[in-house]
Parts: structure tokens; sequence; C-alpha cells
């Protein structure tokens, strides 16, 4: 069985103590210092074990540095905390903590957020497909469908469950199921059949939730590699795939080659400043900026501040983003976008629909943001929550369908969202505590 989830916002999590005090280098430390006490061991001893020198598990139990992401988890993998040291470290990078301390929110109402999760977790479970033999499979990119998983569909809810903080499942049998989904000459697939660049970096994104043996540099040449000659031109690919490679490895050189390209696909809109629209190719006419693709473009930016501070033009681009998104008077409801791809037979192209949850991604642009009024991010709640069906647990699109995409979209604005305020609830069932 894999080992559960602990959500670092949670009252009952254990492993890692984290409680109103803002999560710190410091903090980070005098953890990392308790937890190696806890096991018996020397700084010496613990450093031999996962791989490092002491001196540099001495710099980070005084706080001088933070462990890297991949030092994170085998510091986690060793203590056995179930990835609450991991979450622990990742917080402390935040830009939460730049300007404003971690607020946990309370959940303990039957209505509360907490709740929420419980059910999105259950309905999750339910709806995923299993073999003969009871092995979890994945799942299906319209839960309401009853079509084959993909392996984007099942790295969304992979990625969803770890979020909720619940062992509903078997995650470990599932991230290997995700595994045998790969391409043998590559990354993996979507249901077009051709190589997708936002496809790899989703699934390499759930695996290392969970915890995988691939090697980091293995990953980072799947995503270089899943690269078509347009990508550079669609912000939508670029932010998926910017949000895994500043998770791996922030310092690298296609961390930073991806975010010239993530700046560069932005254009100059008179009187807006600039802005990311759905795409950026020559010869288009009139196009206009995108709150999706903007509001996307952020949260992939902000994840890679969390980690690098030593690129002032992001820190630019970010705020002026955020100063356009907090300006729309209009709704943030759903928007479309098509990529084409060639066909796996090299017989023409097909068109890829791909559709984005709006207020999920401005929500959580803004959660992740230092400066922000909240009455706009609750007005994306607002639009977010009506999308919510309580009856399955989960999020709806328009037409009726449960796409699984979206609720991890929802999932993943709130629990930012929580970190900036407590008052989450929908309308009517909002914790004022």
């Amino acid at each position: 069985m894999s080992r559960p989830y602990s959500d670092p916002t949670s009252p009952d999590r254990k492993a890692v103590a984290v409680g109103l005090e803002p999560v710190t280098v410091a903090f980070v430390g005098r953890e990392l210092k308790r937890l190696r006490r806890e096991a018996g061991e020397t700084q010496a001893q613990t450093a031999a074990i996962v791989g490092v020198a002491r001196a540099n598990l001495a710099q980070w139990e005084t706080g001088k540095h933070l462990p890297s992401p991949q030092n994170a988890r085998q510091l986690d993998t060793h203590f056995g905390t179930a990835n609450a040291l991991v979450e622990l470290v990742e917080a402390a990078r935040s830009p939460r903590d730049w300007e404003r301390p971690v607020i946990t929110p309370t959940v303990v109402t039957s209505d509360s957020l907490g709740s929420v999760f419980l059910r999105v977790g259950r309905s999750l479970a339910h709806h995923l497909v299993t073999g003969e033999d009871g092995r979890p499979i994945g799942w299906r990119h319209n839960l309401q469908q009853s079509k084959h998983p993909t392996a984007l569909s099942t790295a969304y809810g992979l990625s969803a469950m770890v979020l909720v903080g619940e062992p509903y499942i078997d995650l470990q049998a599932l991230a290997e199921s995700l595994l045998s989904m790969r391409a043998h000459d590559g990354g993996w697939q979507g249901r077009s059949g051709s190589p997708r660049p936002e496809i790899t970096a989703a699934v390499i994104d759930a695996l290392f939730r969970v915890g995988t043996s691939m090697p980091v540099d293995q990953a980072l040449n799947l995503i270089a590699d899943s690269f078509v000659p347009d990508s550079a031109a669609r912000p939508y690919l670029l932010s998926t795939t910017v949000h895994t490679v500043a998770r791996l490895r922030p310092d690298g050189a296609l961390a930073d080659r991806l975010v010239d390209e993530l700046l560069a696909a932005r254009l100059d809109f008179p009187g807006k400043g600039k802005l990311w629209p759905e795409k950026n190719e020559p010869g288009l006419v009139a196009p206009e900026a995108s709150v999706a693709h903007t509001a996307r473009a952020v949260c992939a930016l902000n994840d890679f501040r969390r980690r690098r501070d030593d690129r002032p033009e992001v820190e630019d681009a970010v705020e002026e983003a955020v100063r356009w998104l907090v300006s729309r008077q209009h709704p943030d409801d759903g928007v479309y976008e098509e990529l084409i791809r060639p066909r796996p037979d090299g017989n023409g192209t097909t068109r890829v629909l791909i559709r984005h949850f709006t207020a999920a991604w401005v929500s959580q642009a803004l959660a992740t943001s230092p400066h922000f009024p909240l009455a706009r991010m609750q007005k994306a709640l607002d639009v977010l929550w009506k999308r919510y069906d309580r009856d399955n647990g989960l999020w709806a699109w328009g037409s009726g369908d449960l796409p699984i995409w979206m609720t991890l979209d929802a999932v993943a604005a709130l629990r930012e969202a929580a970190y900036a305020t407590s008052a989450l609830g929908p309308p009517g069932m909002r914790n004022q505590g």
C-alpha cells in the first residue's frame, strides 16, 4: 500500500506539527532537527543515509538554507513523514510567507472545506477504474462516460487525491499503472495518439507528488523531448510545463528556458500592459488578452518564484498580470481553445479541445501572489463554487459533464486559498471561523 499523504493544513496531521506559526526556513530547520533526534541519529548519520554532506544538513537545521525538492523527498522518505516534510519545505518557499502569515483554516463543521475534500476523495475513489484482478488502472477523462482511462486523466486524479489528503486508494499502485501508460519512444500521449508536453508534464508532476524512482534528469529530458515546434506560442503548454519543472529543478537550464519562453509569449495590449493571449503566433488578427491564460501563467511563475527569487523580470510580469486580473469585471467562467496535433500515422492533423476552469485559476493566481483584494478573490471563488455538484462531490462543466481536471483545478485553488483566508466556503456554507 502507498504511504498516506498528510495535508500540512490538517489538524489531524501528526508527523510534522504545523499550527498558526508562519512556515519559515527556521521553522523547517527546527522540525528537521526534531525528526532527526526522534530517530536517534546524529547529523553525520542522517547525512550519510540520505546522501548529503553533514554541513548541508547542519545549514538546513539551523535555518540558513532549505533543502532542495529532491533532498526534501529523500529526507521525507527516510523519516517516514508521508510527504508532510516535502510540503513543509514547499510552504517555506511559498510567496504566501513573503507578506503575511499562514492561516490554518478551521475544518470542523459538516459543511466545511474539509468535508468537501472528504466527499471529493470518496467520489474519486468510487469512479476509479480497476482491472479484473482488482488493481487500480486509472480514471476516465469524463467521469460520467465509460471510456478507457487515459494517462492525463489518471495523472489529474492522482494529483487530486494527494491534494485532498485522504488515503482512499493505493496511490503507489496507481503510479505504477501511470508509468505503464508511457509510450515506448518518449513521454505520455493524449487521446489523439500524439505526444504532448502538457500531458508528459502533468504525469511527471503526479508521479513525483506520490513518490517515484524515476530520476529527475530522466523526467526533465522527457518533458524537453515532448515539445513540438509550436509549443512556445501556446501559453497553456508553457505554463503547465513550468509548473512541473519549477518543482523538480528550479535552478536548471530547462526551467530558465521555459520561463523565458513564457514571458516572451505575452503580447502588449494598449492600456492593459503585457498579458497572455490564448496563443502568440504570427499573423493573428486582433488577439485579446485571456483571463484564463494570464491566470495560469501567473500560477506557473509563482511556482517558480517560490523557489527562485533572482529574476526580477518574473516578479514584474506577475505584478502587472495580477493588477489586470484584479481589475477584470467580467465573470470568471470557462473557456475553450484548440490545439492542432499531427496524427501518429503521419496522415494529416487532429484537433485537441482544451477547456479551462477560469475561476479556479484566477483564485489560485491571486492566492499565491503577495497582494490581492480579498473581495476579488471571493468573486472568483463564488463562480468556482457555482460549479460544485454536492450530490456527486465533484465539479461539473456547464454541459453537465464531470471532467476530472475540473475537480483537480478546484481543489488546487481551494488549497491555495486556504492559506490566504479562512472565509472559503461556498455561499451558504462559508466558514466564518
